[in-house]
């Protein structure tokens, strides 16, 4: 008689392309200050759950682009043209085509992101944009890219404690407040490092509005053309500090740090125990950095430090894992969620999809009829404000099942016939049906919809990706040898409790 031969279950699940597989990532971000690219390799798994959904498990840097100073045209469009060629040369240096990347984010932030600037930025990106599956980031997205490269959502997770990262650019400041490794409140301000920039003989070259506002308040003469002394640029310099710190300490604002939010004040009123800063004046901050490049950085950084060691401000100031490179970090690494390999296309045309409104959908029977799920659906479509006059709003149903609720046929049809129904109802069946499924059936059920059914718009059907209620969603192209796709989830983030 043999002996019963062991079987190592965890070797099976490492077989590749089936239950674990690489993606190169690039993350890309064009700022109202400077331009870079990061190259990531992700190592995806299977998670352990009931969907076949893939989890990011393990992040290397491959290659970190140099640092470029945002091109503009005549002060405020982007030069288009010039940040192709460094996009371009960065590829080259980087032994990458842009073919040979798997997928990626593109974010385009702060005074960047102004209508003519995303779309010139948008049109670089076109021959590949189904992998490139995020294309602008609004300041509570940009916060949350930050606080997950930075390394603030992993030491607040690490450590327990509840952790503010501030996230200093070109234009604005960003704040996310990270408890138990989620973020939680975010909120922006309108302080930079070149609300003012100068040419080398000191005169003004670039004024933003924040700047002017200062400057007014201060008495100061600011315009383009003219010199600004070292003593005006620090006077302007505590002004927008301060407004800073009266965000940060979640104090009663004045009526000038008002009109300097973009977001609403930080709501959080918990205890925060670190405080770390990113973006380009973190480098200032922490000492790594002492050049000047003809802007406010050297005295914002000098004067943050100063207000941030003070014994007033009473949060430990801790330095991040990250700092000018923490947004382009979480776009390379921390934006992607990867989609189950039970995904359902009707078309190789269906992806990519852009800004899609999450629609989230509770179905609490566990044998649903197909009446039924007509009617919970119609039921969310209305809480969410979409009819027949809204139709043009591109959305994705996010349909969760009891976790009781067992998979079979009758479900898988009642379903199908449910979501048909409202779909020729409400959209007399030209949009596109975008479905996120709880349970491992997105290919039954697309498929009962398309052959069956003979539902005739695009049909796009995934499993395993996370999302909320307020969340909208990217989808890119299918990655033909996991047969999953690539989903970057873009939250509206609001405060979980007000009572803490």
């Amino acid at each position: 008689m043999h002996e019963e031969e062991v079987v190592n279950y965890s070797d099976l699940a490492e077989i590749s392309g089936l239950e674990h597989f690489r993606l190169k990532s690039v993350g890309i971000t064009v700022g109202s200050s400077t331009s870079h690219l990061m190259f990531s390799e992700l190592v995806v798994r299977r998670s352990d759950s009931r969907v076949s959904g893939f989890k990011v498990t393990e992040r290397k840097v491959i290659y970190r682009s140099p640092i470029m100073f945002t091109p503009y045209v005549a002060g405020v469009t982007v030069d288009a043209e010039k940040l192709h060629n460094f996009f371009m040369q960065v590829y080259r240096d980087a032994g990458f085509t842009p073919d040979a990347v798997d997928t990626g984010a593109v974010i385009i932030t702060g005074y960047a992101a102004r209508k003519e600037n995303a779309e010139a930025i948008v049109n670089l990106f076109s021959r590949w944009a189904g992998k490139f599956v995020c294309a602008t980031a609004g300041a509570n997205l940009e916060s949350i890219l930050a606080a997950q490269g930075s390394g603030a959502v992993s030491r607040s997770k690490e450590t327990g404690k509840t952790v503010m990262n501030i996230d200093i650019g070109g234009g604005t400041t960003k704040v996310a407040i990270v408890k138990d490794g989620t973020v939680i409140d975010t909120s922006s301000i309108c302080v930079g490092s070149r609300v003012i920039a100068l040419d080398k003989s000191g005169r003004v070259i670039r004024i933003e509005e924040s700047a002017s506002m200062a400057a007014k308040k201060l008495g100061i003469e600011l315009k383009l053309g003219a010199p600004l002394s070292s003593a005006e640029q620090k006077a302007i310099v505590d002004t927008l500090v301060k407004s800073l710190f009266e965000l940060l300490e979640r104090k009663s604002l004045s009526s000038f740090t008002q009109k300097l939010i973009e977001l609403s004040p930080i709501q959080y009123r918990g205890d925060v125990d670190i405080a770390m800063f990113s973006g380009g004046v973190a480098e200032y901050i922490y000492g790594h950095e002492k050049s000047d490049f003809a802007d406010l950085g050297p005295y914002l950084g000098e004067r943050i430090k100063q207000c941030a060691l003070d014994s007033a401000f009473g949060i430990a100031l801790q330095e991040p894992s990250e700092r000018i490179r923490a947004t382009v970090m979480g776009a390379a690494q921390y934006s992607l969620q990867v989609s189950g390999n039970t995904i359902f296309l009707s078309s190789e045309t269906a992806l990519p999809k852009r800004n899609l409104q999450v629609v989230k959908v509770r179905i609490e029977e566990k044998e649903p009829t197909a009446k039924g799920i007509e009617g919970t659906v119609q039921k969310a479509l209305n809480r969410y404000d979409i009819d027949k006059f809204q139709s043009a709003n591109p959305i994705a149903l996010a349909i969760d099942l009891p976790q009781e609720a067992a998979p079979t046929s009758a479900l898988i049809r009642s379903l199908s016939q449910g979501l048909s129904a409202v779909w020729n109802n409400t959209f007399k069946g030209d949009k596109s049906m975008v479905l996120i499924f709880n349970f491992d059936i997105a290919k039954l059920v697309g498929s009962v919809l398309a052959e069956d059914l003979g539902f005739s718009g695009d049909i796009v059907c995934v499993d395993g990706i996370e999302v909320g209620e307020l969340d909208y969603v990217d989808i890119g192209t299918e990655i033909e040898y996991s047969r999953t796709v690539p989903v970057v989830v873009k939250n509206l983030v609001f405060l979980k409790s007000t009572a803490e």
